[in-house]
Order: structure tokens, then C-alpha cells, then sequence
């Protein structure tokens, strides 16, 4: 038989994914409020683009909302989405687009009742799909019709995703049917892709802390660097490269770090302190001390 999705009451004590850590702030907190699944696995054939299919829904009680706040990376989140959201820029039904987050944590206000079915895709992954640049979207949510035209129509899945009725059925559909739809989009592996995602695999080394250090690791130029990170994903790699390391601090303090601020930067190659708490707070909008803090009140 097929189970209706429990909405109203996420799993108490559930356990957050491991790629929540360092992206979700207070991830625990999170899933107290709103239940994530990942309704189906990537297709093989769109893996080297596509990171994971997602989803999350929720039914508030009357008045109460949730802010959800996350450390994004800069890549790029084609979603479907049904019922009570808000943005900051956009709110509401519909199937869009949002762009690399950049200058900000990206939050999203949670109310009534609702869901999300999203697509993640990996940094440059867009470009298989379409021919537009994530610059062009980047820090703001759009229509998905502004780069695919008559998407909502091709997609189909309104009777699908009705919020009385939404099981874990209509969950892997949707997430099946986006699927479908991105492979009738034939996206092909290039050169400069290929050698894109080459630079990525340098960037998961913990060791490589600045544009300098993986310059020479590929043995690029620093300006080859910044073009080939601003055509594929529209950020400058040193904004990545910052991103990342302060991803890495916000999982270490969520795994239940503890010792001082001041050692939690040096882990993370940072050699002044005050430049780190600036880092820190601009991309999660709290200083080191006050996370921490945050989550020891958890």
C-alpha cells in the first residue's frame, strides 16, 4: 500500500544527511519542521551533470513558520514547487530556476503547507541543458521558463502534486519525470567541461586554500582560472574556494566541535581571526562564537 506523506510530523531525532552539514544551517532543527527525502537516484547517463534529485514538504500548524537557511554553493537548483514558500525575490507555485548564491546565505520561509521537488545540478552542469549563462541568474530565483520555454507544460505534473493527496509515489514521479525531461535535453560531455570538473577534484583538497595554490596544481593561469570558473558557474573561484572552507567550519561545528573559534579557523587555513569572522558571518550571516553558541542551546 502506498503510504501518504507525513507532512505534519517528520520523523522526531531523524538524522540529517551527511551532505546537509556545512549547506543546512542547524540541519537537526531543520528536519523537525519539514520532512527531505531524495525520491529517486541520478540516472546514470546525467551523473557527470546532475548531483541529486531532492525533495522536502511540510504542513505548519496555522500561524507558525520556519526559516530555512542554507550555505549554498554556487551552483544552480531547477525545482518544482508546490503550495506555501517564500523568497526573498519571488514566491509561490511554480517551476524556476535559482542561480548561484554568492553574496549570501539563501533562506526560505516555510508556512502552511507545501513542497519542493528539486534538481541540483553540479557547478557548470547547466551548460549541457541550456545556453545561458549562470551569471545571468546568479543570486536571484527566475521562471524556469526564461531559459526553457514551455517547461511547466512538458513537465505536466500540477495532478500530480496536489497537496491533500502528495504521496511518496507522486514524490519519485516528479523526480522521475524531471528526469525524462533533462535527458530529451541530450546534454553531451565537452572538452571544457571535462577539464572544468578536473579543477573541481583539485578544489576537494583541503589543502588548497587559494587561487596561487591551485593555479599551480593545474598549472594555469590565475586569469584562465577566474574566466573558465566564470563561464561555467558565474562566480570567481576565490568566492568558491571561500565558500567551501567555511562549508568545512559550519560540518565541523554541527559534528559537535569543541574547542575555540581561533582553532577552528587555523584548521580551516585561516592564519587572522578577524578575517575569518567576517568570512563566516557573511556567508552564514553569524559570527564563529554565535553558531556555536547556537548549537550548544540545541
Amino acid at each position: 500500500m502506498d503510504d501518504v506523506v507525513d507532512r505534519k510530523k517528520p520523523p522526531s531525532g531523524e538524522v540529517p544527511p551527511d551532505h546537509f552539514y556545512g549547506r543546512v544551517l542547524k540541519p537537526a532543527q531543520m528536519l523537525e519542521h519539514a520532512r527531505y527525502s531524495v525520491p529517486a537516484a541520478v540516472a546514470e547517463e546525467l551523473r557527470p551533470w546532475v548531483k541529486r534529485l531532492w525533495s522536502v514538504t511540510w504542513d505548519l500548524s496555522e500561524g507558525e513558520r520556519y526559516q530555512t537557511a542554507t550555505v549554498s554553493e554556487p551552483g544552480i537548483n531547477l525545482t518544482v514547487e508546490f503550495g506555501d514558500i517564500h523568497r526573498a525575490n519571488t514566491s509561490g507555485a511554480g517551476t524556476w530556476l535559482t542561480g548561484p548564491v554568492t553574496t549570501r546565505r539563501f533562506d526560505v520561509g516555510l508556512y502552511g503547507r507545501g513542497g519542493v521537488i528539486g534538481v541540483n545540478f553540479r557547478l557548470g552542469g547547466t551548460l549541457a541543458f541550456a545556453n545561458e549563462s549562470p551569471a545571468s541568474i546568479r543570486d536571484t530565483t527566475v521562471p524556469a521558463a526564461d531559459w526553457f520555454p514551455v517547461i511547466e507544460a512538458q513537465l505536466g505534473l500540477e495532478e500530480h502534486l496536489v497537496l491533500d493527496q502528495v504521496r511518496d509515489s507522486d514524490l519519485r514521479f516528479a523526480a522521475e519525470t524531471l528526469q525524462t525531461w533533462l535527458l530529451s535535453r541530450h546534454p553531451t560531455m565537452t572538452e571544457g567541461y571535462a577539464r572544468f570538473t578536473r579543477m573541481l577534484d583539485l578544489l576537494d583538497d583541503p589543502s588548497v586554500i587559494s587561487l596561487g595554490e591551485l593555479s599551480a596544481r593545474c598549472d594555469m593561469s590565475e586569469r584562465s582560472l577566474q574566466r573558465m570558473f566564470q563561464r561555467h558557474c558565474g562566480v570567481g573561484v576565490k568566492r568558491i574556494l571561500t565558500r567551501a572552507r567555511v562549508r568545512d567550519a559550519v560540518a565541523a561545528i554541527d559534528h559537535g566541535w569543541d574547542r575555540s573559534s581561533a582553532e577552528l579557523a587555523v584548521m580551516f587555513g585561516w592564519f587572522d581571526q578577524s578575517h575569518f569572522t567576517t568570512d563566516f558571518h557573511r556567508v552564514t550571516g553569524y559570527t564563529p562564537r554565535e553558531y556555536l553558541r547556537a548549537r550548544e542551546l540545541r
